[in-house]
């Protein structure tokens, strides 16, 4: 299934976990929490998706952590879609050894 519409994604490192929102559409991610932007974009081929997303810090709470634990990351990202759903995991530049993996689930078109 094509991945456009609005999602919940859910994404963990060994940090942490933390939710937010993303919208898909045409090759664009656009998203964010209460603390933090998403700015991307994904290429799909039939189940297989790749993409890139930059997360930045938009408000100063210290009680809202990155995953990173740094304020801005480059996040590179592969993984598929099945109905409703989609698993990806991938790495950030700026911190290469942690792991990173997200589920998203769509709210709506």
């Amino acid at each position: 299934m094509l991945l456009k519409g609005l999602y919940k994604v859910e994404f963990e490192t060994a940090r942490r976990r933390a939710t937010g929102v993303v919208f898909a559409d045409d090759g664009k991610l656009r998203g964010g929490s209460s603390a933090f932007a998403y700015v991307g974009s994904y290429e799909q081929d039939g189940g297989q998706i790749r993409g890139k997303i930059m997360s930045r810090r938009h408000t100063n709470d210290p009680n809202v952590a990155s995953v990173f634990g740094v304020d801005e990351v480059r996040v590179d990202f592969h993984g598929s879609s099945i109905g409703d759903f989609a698993q990806v995991e991938g790495t950030a530049a700026e911190a290469p050894t942690l792991g990173f993996k997200a589920v998203l689930t769509r709210i709506s078109d």
